[in-house]
């Protein structure tokens, strides 16, 4: 598509067919139906079609291409004169009526309501036409909270239209940003999906000023319009979280650092199974030297116990003295007795096991007087997102996904100590609401002290309640079953991202992200030192 200029003031759309169109399925794509009068075929065998004749979503596309610098100023467009990027030497305000309101006969009540003394047009003058006036393809309908999506509503239904800007993509710019997905095959098919949906062939090649319709059930719910009932249940939800959490709230110590303080690490794999692989780094035992370097941190302040899930029972939790780590396949979960991965890819006992110890020893420390809110839990990780993301994600017990009972009573985990004292849990609506509340919490202390460290953080939605993949929603097992209030999974890095890989990968790095985190806990837990 190429826009042009004719005449001096006739703005026209040429349009090439595309492979296999024939001349009526062209016509219909981009006019809607027959236009009045002849169409003009350029020497390439593009059709050339008058501003007018144009689909909506086509004149916008000409007119945001042809007027970059124009804007919404509120509800009304602001449209500066001869700044476009091609030569209009005739343009007057009868011409802007056309655009911009689809009749030029409108020119007079522009001129007034610009309080201009004559149709002419000076070159870099700003001419305000009011909402209520605008071309359907530009008027202002409903709009997201932040202003980016609009609202509409096609043949197919609901949707939310964004416009790409230039250097934007559709994963990222839309997919990442508007839809919580955030794996290489989501976002590929999520982005498929909104194109086939805004009639776009190739993905790659997109114009910018392109609506980009966005169908209402791949939105992530703040993004909704607020009638929604999706959004509604959020919103309902976000404020019974705050609420519990003003009916019981972390109580404040008096003297920082005197009270004793638990930490429950838990590094991510293990055994067999290294976790994630990308770019010469394996997850579980980069992930387990900053767990180590982590307890070293927090160790340095008075009064504060680490717990450690797992373990290598001949070296114990030592960090590295270099970059590079050596496979380490020997480390065990410290249940009783101790559970070692012992196949391929870590199985659902080992993850389950994992919050059945750390129950087991909230439960002890709480016994031997710990204040119930002087506990948290921890979980560090190193995922595989989309390769153009970075920076740390943290997942927090979203309450909706905690309802009903958790655990097991079979032979396989009753020959552990940790199962035998509880085998299985549930929690009420109002603990569960509560964990919620204090978790979000950790985790935003925990992003503001990564931030300070000048580490990458997810750019969009860095604190989440829910796992999405595919048609899938899920809350991590270590987060379900597990009754301490105060817990989060980490996402540290990306591994899918070569920058990401590479700072986990070098040690001098993983004493800064263990640094920041044990920031991040002793800022939540008020301990001072260190």
């Amino acid at each position: 598509m190429r826009a042009r200029v004719v005449g001096g003031r006739e703005l026209v759309l040429e349009v090439l067919p595309r492979e296999g169109e024939d001349r009526r399925a062209l016509v219909e794509r981009v006019a809607g139906g027959p236009p009045r009068g002849e169409l003009v075929v350029t020497g390439d065998g593009a059709l050339r079609f008058p501003l007018a004749a144009l689909r909506p979503e086509y004149r916008a596309i000409v007119l945001r291409n042809v007027f970059p610098n124009d804007a919404f100023d509120g509800p009304d467009w602001v449209h500066a004169v001869r700044r476009g990027r091609l030569p209009i030497p005739d343009e007057g305000l009868w011409q802007v009526a056309s655009w911009f309101t689809g009749d030029g006969r409108q020119f007079e009540e522009l001129q007034r309501i610009n309080g201009l003394a004559s149709p002419e047009l000076s070159p870099g003058q700003l001419v305000r036409i009011p909402g209520a006036m605008l071309d359907a393809a530009l008027a202002p309908g409903a709009r997201s909270d932040d202003g980016t999506l609009v609202y509409g509503r096609d043949d197919r239904g609901p949707y939310a239209a964004y416009r790409l800007k230039p250097g934007e993509a559709l994963y990222s710019a839309v997919v990442l940003r508007y839809t919580g997905r955030t794996s290489w095959e989501d976002v590929n098919t999520v982005a498929r999906e909104i194109a086939a949906r805004s009639d776009v062939r190739d993905p790659t090649d997109i114009p910018i000023a392109w609506m980009l319709k966005i169908p209402l059930d791949l939105l992530e719910p703040e993004f909704l319009p607020p009638s929604d009932p999706r959004r509604k249940s959020r919103e309902q939800e976000a404020a019974a979280v705050e609420k519990e959490l003003a009916a019981r709230p972390p109580p404040k110590q008096e003297k920082p650092g005197a009270a004793r303080i638990v930490v429950i690490l838990d590094p991510g794999h293990g055994g067999l199974d290294p976790g994630t692989m990308n770019h010469g780094i394996w997850e579980h035992d980069y992930v387990f030297d900053v767990a180590a370097r982590v307890k070293r941190e927090l160790e340095k302040r008075k009064g504060v116990r680490v717990y450690l899930t797992l373990d290598d029972p001949a070296t114990g939790p030592v960090p590295s003295t270099g970059d590079a780590l050596a496979a380490n396949r020997r480390r065990t979960i410290l249940t009783t007795p101790p559970f070692l991965a012992a196949d391929n890819g870590e199985t659902a006992v080992g993850v389950n096991l994992r919050w059945y110890l750390a129950n087991s020893l909230y439960r002890r420390s709480i016994k031997g007087g710990v204040d119930p809110d002087h506990v948290v839990f921890v979980s560090l990780h190193a995922d595989a997102r989309h390769p153009s993301l970075r920076g740390a994600m943290i997942y927090v017990p979203g309450a909706r996904y905690r309802e009903g009972a958790y655990g097991s009573s079979s032979e396989t985990y009753l020959r552990y100590q940790e199962v035998r004292e509880r085998p299985r849990e549930s929690f009420n609506r109002r603990d569960r609401l509560r964990s919620e509340a204090v978790s979000r919490k950790l985790a935003a202390s925990l992003v503001r002290e990564l931030r300070k460290g000048d580490l990458p953080i997810q750019p969009y939605q860095p604190i989440r309640d829910r796992v999405i993949r595919g048609d899938q929603i899920w809350l991590p097992a270590v987060l379900k079953g597990n009754v301490v209030p105060a817990k989060v999974l980490v996402e540290m890095v990306n591994m899918s991202n070569v920058a990401d890989a590479a700072l986990l990968g070098r040690a001098a790095d993983r004493d800064r992200l263990a640094e920041s985190l044990a920031r991040g806990l002793a800022g939540f837990l008020g301990v001072k030192g260190g």
